[in-house]
């Protein structure tokens, strides 16, 4: 992570309001309609703009920090930042769901932990009145959320349905590598920002076609993130155009068709729109003009967060759920368990920012120091 100095508060601000929008939406809205037993908030946050905010801001920051480097050791330091904290956390998710869930159903938990955590359940009918049951994970969901592939076969469940965008980010992390491996032109930029906004508006309609959205096709799709491919583009666009290389006529064109595109996929909600829509605008004002003086008293603090975004990200959905479960089960009332959820989350954040990500990236990302060189003996001959 850049030192706060050479970072732009602006930027931090973003991400910052990009995460709130998905962390809110997923505990205040999302959880009590979708996971039996727990309790509605005294406040309700659901506009869908948050996840696709990041993938556009990825798009964008790869752009910047390619051309610094070689382009696979700018692979590797994205790998390193991404996959280890995200293997940790789905080997935690599994282990808490493997132990909490069985509790939360009623069902059995005899048998030793190996048992625990790769056998199978002893399923009893819940008692009248009970929630109903949650999913218990098993080691086929474990093997692929840990290769990143749950989205290419329905047998498949995620342990955390807001981990769709890792699979999305290594994949086109890969693809950027290979493509900036050339050296393409501004023009070759500029088609390829075009053409991953076509493609996903060319495959839209596919979306309400039965027979694809019954079929294969339709994971293969999902998994190569046809549909999302717009967000990539539009981040390709954004930093195009901050470097003058696309006119504002055709960036505006590009977010509006973005943003429409995404409205579809928010189900025509009018506030995701908006609000998507709003947060390209913001992206543009950042990347064409300079630090925001207003928010230079607040650099530090907002540098530190951001750097907690990742982390709060990867364990704010079903980790949260479980801690939300658990409190409602206790009887906790509406605002100091959403102050629970909400400290329970930071904490791990953080944790697992400092004790895994940080460390992780350090680690993978050292310079080799260059070997010795041999040292070479002379013997003398009569």
């Amino acid at each position: 992570m850049a030192s706060t100095g050479s970072r732009q508060a602006n930027w931090d601000l973003i991400r910052i309001i990009a995460v709130l929008g998905v962390v809110s939406g997923h505990i205040t809205f999302l959880g009590p309609r979708i996971m039996p037993g727990v309790d509605e908030y005294p406040v309700e946050l659901g506009v869908r703009m948050g996840a696709s905010t990041l993938l556009v801001l990825s798009a964008y920051f790869a752009c910047v920090t390619l051309r610094r480097g070689a382009p696979g050791r700018w692979l590797v330091r994205r790998l390193a930042r991404l996959l280890p904290a995200y293997l940790a956390t789905v080997l935690i998710l599994y282990v808490v769901s493997r132990i909490a869930v069985p509790l939360f159903n009623g069902w059995g938990t005899s048998g030793g932990v190996f048992e625990r955590l790769f056998g199978e359940p002893q399923v009893t009918a819940p008692e009248p009145g009970a929630p109903a049951p949650w999913y218990l994970p098993d080691v086929a969901d474990l093997i692929s959320n840990l290769l990143l592939v749950p989205a290419w076969h329905d047998g498949w469940v995620p342990l955390d349905y807001s981990y769709w965008t890792l699979p999305l980010q290594v994949l086109a992390f890969v693809l950027a590598a290979v493509i900036f491996r050339w050296r393409p032109t501004v023009t070759q930029t500029r088609m390829l920002a075009r053409g991953l906004v076509a493609l996903s508006v060319l495959t839209s309609p596919l979306k309400i076609v039965p027979s694809v959205m019954d079929s294969p096709v339709s994971n293969v799709l999902n998994g190569l993130g046809v549909w999302n491919a717009y967000l990539f583009g539009l981040g390709v666009a954004i930093w195009l155009w901050s470097r003058g290389h696309v006119s504002t006529t055709e960036l505006t064109l590009l977010c509006v068709v973005g943003t429409l595109t995404h409205f579809g996929s928010a189900n025509w909600e009018l506030p995701a729109g908006l609000a998507f829509g709003a947060m390209l605008v913001l992206m543009a004002v950042a990347a064409r003009g300079k630090d925001w003086q207003s928010l230079q008293p607040m650099r530090r603090p907002l540098a530190w967060l951001a750097a907690l975004t990742y982390c709060i990200y990867l364990v704010h959905q079903q980790l949260g759920y479980v801690l939300a479960r658990a409190l409602s089960d206790a009887d906790l009332p509406g605002w100091p368990r959403l102050i629970g959820v909400v400290a329970g989350v930071g904490f791990v954040a953080y944790l697992l920012h400092v004790l895994v990500e940080k460390p992780a990236y350090r680690a993978l990302t050292r310079p080799r120091k260059p070997g010795r060189p041999a040292q070479i003996t002379t013997t003398a001959t009569a």
